[in-house]
């Protein structure tokens, strides 16, 4: 539908002017059934580098920043716990795991493949590390946790942890510990869904070290998916160098008539029979053939963030539009490993899609949610991967903000 809402600033100046508050939180995670602490949990402010793990009696306590955050308990064994955390808690709070029911034994009935690792290692890191400069530099040093399942029939393969993934990106200066939760990919589609809480950690290093890893912060930081959802949340699209258009896809019905008149033209060999097409019907298909499948309208004119966001609360825009979004970052080029895989790769063009239709709701940080609402292609779908990926409690230069 047309989004006709006005994005509300109310949004942007509570932040600035609370921007430094935070609070306490106290709290203690038990196992649901018996009540047991459960000690060496780990707990953090997910997509940030805020975390810590529980004491022998489970108890934990972290200082959170203003906004709204979701809070992230797992423990080996136990389902994960998530809850947004956006003011003070009166009380201590008690969070239950409860246990994941024979996962070990599941894993192994439920088909997970014997030498996942092997056969899919690597489709694995190519697309949830990424093909980045900075993917060499991104390792998982915990891999053998990985299960991985083939559907044959579905043609979709998915993979599950079975323990925190620990990951070291030296190009960014991170360890980053990520609770996966789903990664799905299907072949069919070439559509891929991978959702999880990453805690960042912080490397240590000498100067020189820490300002290499503070430039390339800022390079994966210019042009991302984060900066474009606070300048959508700050409206201010078009002065972080955004140009963003409306777009419209429609079937190619005469690439898909001129398919189904090839399909009745194969031969049992194989080959198609062009009997009775004369030459230029014959370059004519070709040319059809070679086509998209769906044909794509943009809008002539760009739009304003207030045309697309509005506001829920005041720590919250939502997001909303129909059909897609073609969105052009124009202060920078795409790294040279993305150049290099197409001619048409020589900018930063993506676009979205909101799933089913459904709006995405936008924090002052960044962070959406959810996030399986949100389609992304082109630039953002080869670059938004883990060896990429920064905390959103990142704060770029002044200059790059």
């Amino acid at each position: 539908m047309h989004c006709t809402k006005y994005f509300i600033l109310l949004c942007f100046l509570f932040i600035s002017t609370g921007a430094w508050s935070q609070f306490q939180l106290k709290g203690r995670i038990v196992a649901d059934a018996t009540g047991t602490p459960l000690g060496a949990a780990s707990v953090f402010l997910s997509n940030t580098s805020i975390g810590t793990t529980t004491d022998k009696e489970g108890n934990f306590s972290l200082w959170v920043p203003s906004g709204k955050y979701d809070l992230v308990a797992s423990f080996v064994g136990y389902e994960t716990y998530t809850r947004t955390i956006s003011e003070a808690l009166t009380d201590v709070l008690v969070v239950k795991l409860k246990p994941k029911a024979e996962e070990l034994d599941e894993v192994v009935v439920g088909g997970y493949e014997k030498d996942g690792w092997k056969k899919w290692g690597s489709f694995f890191l190519r697309n949830f590390i990424g093909t980045s400069d900075w993917a060499a530099d991104c390792q998982i040093k915990n891999y053998d946790v990985i299960r991985f399942r083939n559907n044959k029939k579905t043609r979709k393969l998915s993979a599950v942890a079975l323990d925190q993934l620990v990951i070291e990106n030296k190009a960014l200066g991170y360890t980053v510990r990520y609770q996966l939760e789903t990664f799905d990919y299907d072949f069919e589609s070439d559509y891929l869904l991978y959702v999880g809480y990453p805690l960042f950690i912080p490397m240590e290093g000498n100067k020189n070290r820490q300002a290499r890893w503070e430039r390339r912060r800022q390079e994966a930081y210019t042009g991302s998916i984060m900066q474009f959802m606070r300048a959508v949340y700050r409206n201010r699209i078009r002065e972080e160098g955004y140009e963003v258009r409306r777009l419209v896809k429609t079937p190619n019905e005469e690439k898909k008539r001129v398919r189904e008149l090839y399909r009745t033209r194969v031969m049992k060999d194989g080959t198609i029979s062009y009997k009775g097409f004369s030459e230029d019907s014959i370059d004519y298909y070709r040319t059809v053939l070679s086509q998209p499948n769906e044909i794509s309208t943009f809008s002539p004119y760009t739009i304003s963030g207030d045309s697309i966001a509005y506001g829920v609360d005041s720590l919250t825009a939502g997001l909303e539009f129909s059909n897609y979004l073609h969105i052009y970052y124009t202060k920078a080029a795409p790294p040279q490993s993305y150049q290099q895989l197409s001619q048409n790769n020589k900018k930063m063009m993506s676009e979205l899609m909101l799933i089913n239709g459904q709006p995405i709701q936008i924090r002052s940080n960044g962070n959406f949610y959810p996030p399986t609402n949100l389609l992304s292609m082109g630039y953002w779908a080869w670059s938004e991967k883990v060896a990429n990926m920064l905390p959103f409690d990142y704060k770029p230069p002044p200059a790059a903000n």
